[in-house]
């Protein structure tokens, strides 16, 4: 081959070398792909996040007020912030403009972000030798026309995902398909209006998604057609039958419910229990979820609470293990509802049953159980830490199902009962109540929840914003809130088990030798014989 086609080919390849890296950059700029080994899918994006992106109809503006070259705990947050909205600005389809700014030094830029509604964070610095309180910006703000999302504060690097995700769901949303979610008041609930604790929490994470109206039940008229879903959370008094009646005819035209019956109030100050009769055992039982009177109680895997102490003359709290705040692992991972979650506590729980003769068109799916050192106690008196040391004379082994989801249509309460009549207590006309209507005997298909603890709402934020969701059907976004980064935690071991593998431990080495000697043994005679 001549000198000038060598050259030649050498030439040939180096240009189609160039045109091959553009080519794959290009593409690679709009193609995102990586080997993600963890459970969950931690490090890549969800497609629902994928299908979000991918359904803007406008341009999307995201700006990112980020304040650079932070300390731990924050050292690496701008750059994770920057590749998620990266990611996303792929499946966009050139419709979603990202700039990330560092307001600090800029007094322009600092107007604009307070114009939006971001305020700075505090955080210490700590060095070996001082501790700085530093403040800085770490807060995004998406526009998208005429509406606009913010997000305060980018720290939870867990959720920036669904944080993102979501932002972007509510500015695709229509007002008028913003569902409406009710719960009843009147009867001890809380009161959604005022929430406080943890309850601040999920109500503001409800309310990025839907209306949250408060009904009070047992007047006249139903509940109103524009209701999608209804929240009963732990009535403490008993509901009358007229409420009842309105709880049955809203599922039977197809309304999503949830309700959460506690049997026992605990009374902290005199370490003593409290019977609660809300009346809407026979309802649900009637639906296919029996709720028994009794108490859960695990004394290995619980949560904590803070009981009084005295010590000398004073007297404080101390927190410590309670076996009544029941720790629930078992949880189905088939569920849109749970599927995510490593764990739930229910607090002063009642066991759950759900009936032998259900309906073939009715599905039931238990969603949590209590582990096998479980037990459940009918009527337990006191409360006090010290009596649940040794097993009670009374108590049941495990474990229970504590949550039941179900789907189907069933068939009204009051088909074989007179229509109750309104109380007078209640008044005739207020929000979320609408005219009156005759009896409807068989119902739509419609979802439903039955958990055996009411305190389980203010425990767990997440599950309660995967039940709203799921109750109104919007659960794009639910397999996308369960994504966390969690450290497997080891499970303890029963006295048996302890003793099982004590003895695996000594005899699994000797034996594995002898049947090594063994195998050398048969080979050498072998051997000897050929």
């Amino acid at each position: 081959m001549t000198r000038r086609a060598l050259l030649g080919n050498a030439t040939l390849q180096m240009v189609l070398t160039v045109v091959i890296l553009v080519l794959a950059n290009a593409w690679i700029a709009n193609h995102f792909f990586r080997v993600d080994l963890t459970r969950d899918r931690l490090h890549s994006l969800d497609d629902a996040s994928k299908s979000i992106a991918a359904k803007l109809e406008r341009p999307l503006s995201v700006r990112v007020y980020f304040t650079r070259g932070l300390e731990a705990p924050y050292n690496n947050h701008e750059q994770v912030v920057r590749d998620k909205l990266a990611e996303l600005q792929a499946y966009s389809a050139g419709k979603m403009q990202v700039a990330v700014v560092d307001p600090s030094t800029d007094k322009a830029l600092v107007e604009e972000a307070q114009k939006y509604g971001l305020t700075p964070l505090q955080y210490t610095v700590r060095e070996e030798d001082r501790a700085e309180l530093r403040t800085v910006w770490m807060g995004a703000v998406l526009v998208y026309g005429d509406r606009t999302e913010v997000l305060p504060a980018l720290t939870n690097l867990a959720a920036l995902e669904y944080d993102l995700a979501a932002a972007m769901h509510r500015l695709q949303q229509k007002v008028e398909d913003k569902p409406v979610i009710a719960y009843s008041i009147g009867h001890g609930e809380p009161d959604l209006s005022k929430p406080d604790g943890p309850m601040r929490a999920l109500v503001e994470g409800v309310g990025r998604k839907a209306f949250l109206v408060p009904v009070e039940l047992g007047g006249a008229g139903l509940l109103a057609e524009e209701i999608d879903a209804l929240l009963l959370i732990g009535p403490q008094s008993t509901l009358p039958d007229r409420a009842l009646y309105q709880i049955d005819q809203f599922i039977m035209r197809g309304g999503a419910t949830a309700v959460f019956v506690t049997s026992i109030r605990p009374d902290m100050r005199t370490l003593r229990t409290q019977r609660v009769a809300s009346g809407l055992e026979p309802l649900v039982g009637h639906y296919g979820v029996k709720v028994h009177r009794d108490l859960v109680i695990d004394r290995v895997e619980n949560g904590a609470m803070r009981f009084p102490v005295r010590v000398g003359n004073k007297t404080g709290t101390r927190e410590i293990n309670y076996p009544l705040i029941v720790r629930a692992s078992t949880l189905s991972r088939e569920s849109v509802l749970t599927g995510g979650l490593q764990s739930m506590l229910f607090p002063f729980a009642s066991t759950v049953e759900v009936a032998s003769d259900l309906s073939p068109d009715i599905r039931a799916e238990v969603l949590a159980r209590s582990s096998p050192s479980s037990g459940a106690i009918h009527g337990l008196k006191q409360l006090d830490p010290q009596q649940f040391e040794a097993m009670l004379s009374s108590e049941r082994r495990g474990p229970f199902d504590l949550a039941v989801a179900m789907t189907g249509a069933w068939r009204s309460f009051f088909e074989t009962r007179p229509v109750p009549e309104p109380s007078d207590e209640v008044p005739d006309e207020q929000d979320g109540i609408g005219p009156d209507a005759a009896l409807t005997v068989e119902g739509t298909n419609t979802r439903l929840l039955v958990a055996g603890s009411a305190d389980a709402v203010a425990n767990n934020s997440t599950f309660m914003l995967n039940v709203c969701d799921w109750l109104v059907q919007d659960t794009a976004l639910v397999g996308i809130r369960s994504k966390t980064a969690t450290v497997a935690s080891m499970r303890p071991t029963t006295s048996g088990e302890r003793s099982a593998w004590r003895g695996f431990n000594l005899a699994a080495g000797p034996g594995l030798l002898l049947l090594y000697g063994g195998w050398r043994q048969v080979r050498a005679r072998r051997k000897g014989a050929r």
